[in-house]
């Protein structure tokens, strides 16, 4: 009997381990089943929140959508006034009514009535009470359309290239400006004044002491001032200012060559062909047919 209790020993003892890892095998599965049961509701959770944003993103996105429908509606349906565009004018009175015409000329209503409408040659016709007139611009940029009323025009409309006065010589950045039919005018070194009129062909320089000199192959004038005149070959003629200091050449086809006191040289030469207007002769005109008498 001795020899046989080992053996009954030995199963106990197997069938003692056996459950002990089954309790612990168990114990182990309930564990897992336990987090995956969290796991699942993290998951469901999870879900849910996705849910929820994607559903918040939607109403978002229509709602935006929404509102630039509305807000595209709504500027349909507003009529957004442009600018007014007073060129050649800076700026008139509100409730001025612009309007181009065929001609390429422009037409301007005022809130008062007065109608004002531009010109091919940069003047400024003026319709008023019935009664029209044409004004001239200056000093400067500025146009009186009435007594006291002045408008201010945009430089450029008023200014011109220098081969459109005729003018050469003249010192960079000084520009000549259109002041009517063929008129042109440009301010000089130390404030002298330089008109130029095709026209009539003649130039006239206003010098800031007072002298007026009239110059052109038909008429040679001074006003303060005697006009020294020589006759030369070929029809061309000479002249030199008493006050001023200014001389020059007045060539036969009345071409100008200019010299002012100050050094500067200028040649201005004329558009179209020399008018005879059977001007009176006075002065020294028996010998040069021009009018070079002092006038004070």
């Amino acid at each position: 009997m001795i020899s046989e209790e080992p053996s009954e020993l030995q199963a106990t003892i197997e069938q003692t381990d056996s459950g002990e890892q089954q309790y612990v095998l168990r114990a182990l599965c309930d564990h897992l089943s336990g987090i995956r049961e969290e796991l699942s509701g993290i998951r469901t959770l999870l879900e849910a929140g996705h849910a929820a944003s994607e559903a918040m993103r939607g109403q978002a996105q229509a709602y935006l959508e929404a509102q630039q429908a509305r807000t595209q509606e709504y500027l349909d349906q507003v009529q957004i006034e442009p600018e007014p565009d007073f060129y050649p004018f800076v700026e008139l009175p509100v409730g001025t009514e612009p309007r181009d015409l065929p001609d390429g000329n422009r037409l301007f209503t005022l809130p008062d009535g007065m109608i004002l409408r531009t010109t091919d040659d940069q003047r400024i016709c003026v319709i008023d009470a019935g009664e029209q007139q044409v004004v001239t611009p200056g000093p400067g940029t500025a146009v009186e359309v009435a007594p006291g009323r002045l408008y201010t025009l945009v430089e450029s409309y008023l200014s011109a290239t220098r081969e459109a006065a005729g003018i050469s010589g003249l010192p960079a950045g000084i520009d000549p400006t259109a002041m009517g039919a063929e008129r042109f005018a440009v301010d000089l070194p130390e404030g002298i004044r330089l008109d130029v009129d095709h026209r009539e062909r003649f130039i006239t320089l206003i010098n800031p002491a007072g002298p007026i000199d009239i110059i052109g192959i038909g008429r040679i004038e001074g006003i303060g001032e005697t006009i020294t005149v020589r006759l030369l070959s070929g029809g061309a003629k000479g002249f030199q200012c008493g006050k001023s200091g200014h001389g020059g050449l007045i060539e036969a086809d009345g071409t100008i060559h200019l010299g002012l006191k100050s050094g500067l040289d200028l040649v201005i030469r004329f558009q179209g062909e020399a008018i005879d207007d059977d001007t009176s002769e006075s002065g020294c005109s028996g010998q040069c047919g021009i009018d070079c008498e002092e006038r004070t």
